[in-house]
């Protein structure tokens, strides 16, 4: 009898550890977001937004509801200031930052606007103090810089080309039907950017603005930023059928990529041009 209880109580927590072990296997690897930060803000790439915080005490000889009211809207406009000191930094492109645009007044005006209807997160009054929080979709700032955004017209060109419909007697694609592009370059120093190239190795351009539908880049951007692999390659965003690309090395600014000419042999050959829709996601340490 005791032989036979000690044979159950091995076997039952064999069961458990084989049990939490399957569960530990099946669960889906954790999203971990890539995110910039200053002492005035921090862009999360991952998630597209722009947050920052601001902080105000009340004015003297005030007390009550007005000390609270005025130290809140005096928080309100620290946070706006911080917002906009962080934004001038933000990466464009491989050559250009937020400042640059803001040179166009078109862009300025809009970039306050989107200031001044700063999303509101939470706030807090300690009955000194008071500290708010707030956010900026990056696909409102996608819209303001789209119009300025520079793009390739010989690359663009062939993109228009390469669309066109093929006729019946045209070779059809052959390397397959593919649903996205992941790009590891967790071993390089690369800088996220609202936009930026992907090229091959000999310099020819396999992805960027000119092969992005415009409704997908406001939406979405030109991809996902995320510093796990596994996630990656099965976020439903390129699903069920990437491409898998390490990245060769970084271009401009530390922001375009190289990547195999093997891997851009692959996307240009896809039977689906998974590159419209912006179905990217860049890996990243």
């Amino acid at each position: 009898m005791k032989l036979s209880r000690n044979t159950f109580l091995v076997l039952a927590l064999l069961f458990c550890c084989l049990s939490a072990a399957f569960a530990a296997e099946s669960e889906p690897p954790a999203a971990q977001t890539v995110t910039t930060q200053t002492e005035r803000g921090l862009i999360d790439w991952s998630q597209n937004y722009i947050e920052a915080t601001g902080m105000a005490v009340a004015p003297k000889g005030t007390s009550g509801a007005q000390a609270r009211a005025l130290a809140r809207r005096g928080a309100i406009v620290d946070l706006q200031r911080n917002l906009l000191e962080f934004l001038i930094g933000v990466q464009i492109d491989a050559r250009t930052t937020m400042n640059d645009f803001m040179a166009e007044d078109r862009v300025r005006s809009e970039v306050n606007g989107a200031i001044r209807n700063i999303e509101l997160l939470k706030g807090e009054w300690d009955g000194e103090a008071y500290t708010v929080a707030g956010r900026i979709k990056l696909a409102e700032l996608r819209v303001i810089v789209a119009p300025s955004i520079p793009i390739d017209r010989t690359v663009a060109a062939i993109v228009v080309e390469e669309r066109k419909p093929q006729p019946a007697s045209a070779a059809p694609r052959t390397s397959g039907r593919y649903t996205g592009l992941v790009i590891d370059a967790r071993h390089l120093n690369l800088v996220p950017s609202m936009t930026f190239r992907v090229f091959d190795e000999s310099g020819r351009a396999v992805y960027g603005m000119e092969f992005v539908d415009q409704a997908s880049f406001l939406q979405s951007g030109l991809c996902s930023y995320f510093n796990n692999i596994n996630y990656a390659r099965g976020d439903s965003h390129v699903a069920t059928n990437p491409i898998s690309a390490r990245a060769v090395r970084l271009g401009t600014g530390n922001v375009d990529i190289v990547i195999p000419n093997s891997s851009a042999a692959a996307v240009r050959g896809s039977s689906y041009d998974f590159r419209r829709a912006g179905k990217v996601i860049i890996v990243m340490k």
